[in-house]
């Protein structure tokens, strides 16, 4: 903002108090402009972060539903699995192995990207405090989830590869597979009641964008 002295000398006060005034409304209009590009940006820094949060949050609570169906299913098994493992051992160490491989979680990749970007923009300083709740909820939830799917999948990998490394177990080892296989079913455990938690701070989370 360029402010520019008289290009005429000033002789009278009705004349100094005019150029004044002149440069004074000059000066409320270019801040007034500034202020409106503010306000423009960050609106549009809101309504794209917004946009940003939907395309996130849709596909991860679609993709919840079919976990927590899995998950549930996988905790089932592995219930019965824990119970049948004593005698399986003895006489068909091999279909425990199989009923392993057969807990089928999908371990879908939940990300929260966006949380992290509306971060690093400012973007959440211009919403509202339940909006950024939501949002910051939905981003938690997606943490701690991502860490027992990898938590619950080691448990898995090393529950098959322990029964695949011991086709004969003795007793001792039958012992020490029986513990992989609850391990397996503690995680699996956390999933399932993790997962309704998580797709339901999606949902609000998805209510908040969509305002």
């Amino acid at each position: 903002m360029d402010i520019h002295a008289p290009h005429e000398p000033v002789h009278t006060f009705k004349g100094f108090a005019i150029h004044i005034a002149i440069v004074t409304i000059g000066i409320i209009i270019a801040l007034s402009l500034d202020g409106l590009r503010e306000t423009l940006r960050e609106h549009r820094l809101v309504r794209e972060t917004r946009e940003n949060f939907r395309k996130e949050l849709q596909p991860s609570h679609t993709y919840m539903l079919d976990e927590l169906a899995r998950v549930t299913a996988g905790r089932e098994k592995l219930k019965a699995l824990a119970n049948d493992a004593p005698a399986l051992a003895q006489q068909h160490p091999e279909q425990i192995v199989a009923r392993l491989e057969a807990i089928d979680n999908p371990y879908y990749f939940f990300s929260a990207n966006t949380w992290q970007s509306a971060l690093s923009t400012g973007a959440l300083a211009h919403m509202g405090t339940d909006e950024v709740l939501a949002y910051a909820s939905a981003a938690e939830g997606t943490r701690v989830y991502v860490d027992l799917q990898a938590q619950t999948m080691d448990a898995q990998t090393r529950a098959i590869a322990f029964w695949r490394a011991h086709p004969h177990p003795t007793p001792d080892q039958t012992t020490e597979g029986e513990e992989r296989i609850l391990l397996f079913a503690r995680d699996e455990l956390l999933l399932a009641n993790v997962a309704p938690q998580a797709q339901d701070d999606y949902k609000k989370a998805l209510d908040a964008a969509s305002r």
